[in-house]
């Protein structure tokens, strides 16, 4: 999987980074906080070997979609 592409855009109610892959499909993240987009869009810039899902947003299910966490990711399963 090749990105072609990636960039930062700033929406109502928060922070995102869009991938555009090199065959032709597009991945969309949204984040809280400028400084976490900006993190996982220099993250997406050195072209890791695969994309996380991205988050869909579910009717009734709140309006925030939370980015994963460092602190969690390192704490292992709970």
């Amino acid at each position: 999987m090749e990105i072609a592409r990636v960039a930062l855009r700033r929406h109502r109610k928060g922070w995102g980074v869009e991938v555009t892959l090199k065959e032709g499909g597009v991945r969309r993240y949204r984040y809280g906080s400028e400084a976490q987009a900006r993190y996982f869009a220099a993250v997406f810039e050195l072209g890791p070997r695969w994309l996380p899902p991205t988050s869909r947003r579910r009717r009734g299910q709140g309006s925030r979609v939370e980015a994963p966490s460092v602190e969690r990711a390192a704490s292992g399963p709970a």
